[in-house]
């Protein structure tokens, strides 16, 4: 079995598609052996050019970021790019011919050697395409929703993913399969703590925009009491994605002495000291398809609270505080409960390491092997 992972998302500032799809594509090589997974775009698994395991993602990096995002604003530029990749994909696979084809980031290329799988996270630009690039929803929407009725399977991430896949696409049901995302072994309470961050802070993670509610996170934060604020800063980490007029303005107006920072992209490797030296997670979003951060805190010993909408509670479970995103009282109360209530807040933190058990990587890709094996014994 040969197996094709579009590697293009394992890049500087590696995302949450793009975390996903380089841990299940190890694990796939553990279970699998050397030389059965194939990644376009991307020329070793075993390399350590995954920009997400570097401490400095380096001065080349972070300019063809802000190059990738200028050239976004170019209309019609992502059907060019599409074009041009697909004739790279063809190229590519002519000299592998691999068995099945999964495309971890909605859109699939043309595939001819095998089935294609693919993986849709969430419906995000199909629910709220306000919180989106249009020429992001317009592609989208051209190239991955018109094509799902033609693939073998697909694969989303929470039982809620597949829910909204189910209310909202024309896909059959058996051919939607739910594979839980994992959480990798170097997340683990013990261990050394970030540096350039205060002793001890509140903490959100994630990228920055508009879904995130950072708007009523900063709102929440600044209404609490002073003694708080005092004792414990808000770090802000995550890359900026496409924030909207009103958050990047948010993001960028500090009131005078408040303790905000803002560490910008966090690089893999040291994500699991940023969690550690955390007294609370919190995460006030307003649509995951999972929430891969929730997890991540609860491995690292740290209480989390979090949103009660979309996959989070079925995420959280009864690991963490759940609370209306949109009711900053809500948000508010939360985080003064967890953070004076120290027996309330060893508890979520035992329940958390408890609950970050069911969520592994190797888990994760048996499920999709299993997912593969099935599509090609019924392609036999």
């Amino acid at each position: 079995m040969k197996i094709l992972l579009n590697g293009l998302t394992i890049v500087y500032p590696i995302s949450g598609i793009g975390q996903y799809t380089l841990q299940l594509g190890r694990a796939l090589e553990a279970l699998l052996g050397p030389g059965k997974i194939f990644w376009f775009g991307r020329n070793s698994s075993n390399d350590r050019d995954d920009h997400g395991d570097h401490k400095d993602p380096g001065l080349i990096n972070r300019i063809r970021h802000r190059l990738k995002n200028e050239f976004r604003k170019i209309p019609g530029l992502k059907t060019l790019v599409h074009t041009w990749r697909n004739n790279q994909f063809g190229s590519y696979i002519r000299g592998i011919k691999p068995s099945l084809y999964h495309e971890t980031n909605y859109v699939p290329f043309y595939f001819e050697y095998g089935p294609t799988i693919i993986t849709v996270c969430d419906l995000s630009f199909i629910k709220h395409p306000e919180w989106h690039p249009s020429d992001r929803v317009k592609y989208f929407e051209k190239y991955c929703l018109k094509k799902l009725s033609q693939m073998e399977a697909v694969i989303t991430i929470s039982a809620f993913s597949k829910k909204e896949i189910l209310n909202l696409l024309n896909v059959d049901r058996a051919k939607i399969y739910v594979t839980p995302l994992g959480v990798d072994r170097n997340f683990m309470p013990n261990g050394k703590r970030m540096q350039g961050v205060p002793d001890q802070y509140i903490l959100f993670l994630g990228n920055l925009e508009p879904r995130k509610n950072l708007q009523s996170l900063l709102t929440a934060y600044r209404s609490l009491p002073r003694n708080l604020r005092d004792r414990y800063p808000l770090v802000i980490a995550g890359a900026k994605a496409w924030p909207t007029n009103k958050l990047g303005k948010a993001l960028c107006s500090p009131q005078k002495d408040e303790k905000i920072v803002f560490t910008g992209y966090v690089p893999q490797v040291l994500l699991p000291d940023l969690y550690r030296g955390a007294s609370l997670f919190v995460y006030p979003s307003l649509y995951e398809g999972f929430g891969l951060p929730v997890i991540e805190a609860m491995a690292c010993g740290v209480p989390v609270l979090a949103s009660n909408t979309t996959s989070l509670p079925e995420v959280v479970g009864d690991a963490g505080m759940l609370v209306n995103p949109y009711n900053i009282d809500e948000l508010r109360e939360g985080m003064i409960k967890l953070l004076d209530d120290e027996k309330m807040r060893i508890e979520m933190s035992s329940r958390g390491l408890e609950r970050a058990k069911l969520f592994s990587w190797e888990k994760c890709a048996k499920e999709t092997l299993a997912v593969y094996e099935k599509v090609l014994g019924e392609r036999r």
